[in-house]
């Protein structure tokens, strides 16, 4: 079988997108009967990541670096556009540009909006769409109108190297990892950590973006708040297992694998009630609020089952993950 895998970045540090891409890709190349050809940025001429790098790699680099091939998987609506959408595949991980509450009303904000429309236009047209959460399925029915039979729910995978080790201090340590931006409300767990003022404790932020330097400025120098900045893959087991609970404040996720990683780590997971997040990992999560969340880290009691959420990382395998795929792709053979 000859697969061509299109995405922007087959790389970690590339956030979801690229994390997915490479999961899948290495998943894939397991795979002795799979002839898989990887085509991204790394390809491109353009070496400066702006809107205008886009639109040249997708309508005039990408197509010349395309092989014949049995199956076209793109992992994002916006590269779908010049595939042969008979013997595509696209990935969907999330609607969140069209959340109104996370832009604002400026010219790029709306073009930002209006260019993600028109992928999702061209991408509905391709011939089997992957999404990775029952929740997001409905919504693009919802949205679309589309029929839910050409939609395959795939949960996106973890790696094989999250597991729980002994914790070495008596620190009681809250953490969270994201990219440090505007959705992820970071600054609600700085205030809510602030406000329960907690003996021998600290918290721990990992992930870089443009917030950094307004939550240092909400962190107010104290010293028990410690950002570390993005964290290497090998460092993020070691990183979840010197917690005592993850937080993740976000106001809207596709799906949100830190929370499974964390959760593969035996650690408890506090989400926020008003966070749009898919149901089936957020009912595993102690759900709080913005005005209880100081309270709820004060006082530890979490209701979370760590047993059962250890299971249910273990079906976010990337071995299962591409078993699943596959049987996508022989489906439009």
């Amino acid at each position: 079988m000859n697969i061509c895998l299109i995405t922007t970045e087959f790389n970690s540090n590339d956030g979801g997108l690229g994390n997915y891409a490479k999961m899948l890709a290495d998943a894939l190349e397991h795979y002795n009967w799979i002839n898989l050809k990887k085509v991204s940025y790394d390809n491109s001429r353009f070496k400066i990541n702006n809107q205008l790098k886009t639109a040249f790699y997708t309508y005039i680099e990408m197509p010349s670096l395309l092989v014949e091939a049995d199956v076209y998987h793109s992992i994002t609506p916006s590269l779908s556009k010049r595939l042969d959408k008979n013997k595509t595949v696209v990935t969907i991980q999330d609607l969140i540009p069209l959340e109104q509450k996370i832009y604002d009303s400026s010219l790029m904000s709306r073009m930002f909006k209006l260019s993600f429309q028109i992928a999702m236009k061209s991408a509905l047209k391709c011939r089997e769409i992957i999404v990775t959460s029952d929740d997001l399925a409905k919504s693009l029915t919802e949205h679309y109108s589309i029929d839910s039979d050409n939609i395959s729910v795939v949960r996106a995978c973890i790696s094989n190297g999250f597991f729980p080790t002994s914790k070495n201090d008596e620190t009681y340590t809250i953490g969270t990892i994201s990219q440090l931006i505007y959705r992820k409300r970071i600054d609600i767990l700085i205030r809510s950590f602030l406000k329960a003022d907690i003996k021998n404790s600290r918290l721990l932020i990992g992930g870089k973006g443009h917030e950094l330097e307004n939550l240092k400025k909400i962190a107010n120098n104290d010293d028990r708040i410690v950002f570390l900045g993005f964290i290497p893959d090998e460092k993020m087991n070691d990183f979840y297992n010197s917690l005592d609970v993850f937080v993740f404040p976000t106001l809207v996720e596709g799906y949100g694998l830190p929370m499974v990683e964390a959760m593969a780590c035996g650690k408890p997971v506090i989400t926020l009630e008003d966070s749009q997040i898919p149901h089936d990992i957020k009912n595993k999560t102690h759900i709080s609020s913005i005005n209880t969340l100081a309270n709820d880290l004060k006082n530890r009691d979490f209701d979370c089952d760590i047993k059962s959420n250890l299971e249910f990382a273990k079906e976010h395998s990337p071995e299962k993950m591409a078993k699943e795929i596959i049987e996508v792709y022989k489906s439009i053979l």
